[in-house]
């Protein structure tokens, strides 16, 4: 079983127990990119680790930011 998320606008199903850095790879995006979502206005920032359908409720729209020093927002 799974569930859908956006990743910067676009529905992506994925399933139960994918983690943060599992979808990064799926989606060839770069390992120092941080994935973000936002919450009541403000911006959260996922760990490579956390599993995405534990951490954000489905339908959440997440974008990724560059990492390592560069400033995003």
């Amino acid at each position: 079983m799974g569930e859908r998320i956006r990743v910067e606008g676009t529905e992506v199903p994925v399933e139960s127990g994918t983690t943060v850095q599992q979808l990064k790879e799926r989606l060839g995006r770069d390992d120092e990119e941080l994935a973000t979502y936002e919450e009541n206005g403000e911006v959260k920032v996922l760990g490579d680790r956390d599993v995405i359908s534990d951490a954000i409720p489905e339908g959440t729209n997440i974008s990724f930011q560059p990492g390592e020093g560069n400033v995003f927002g």
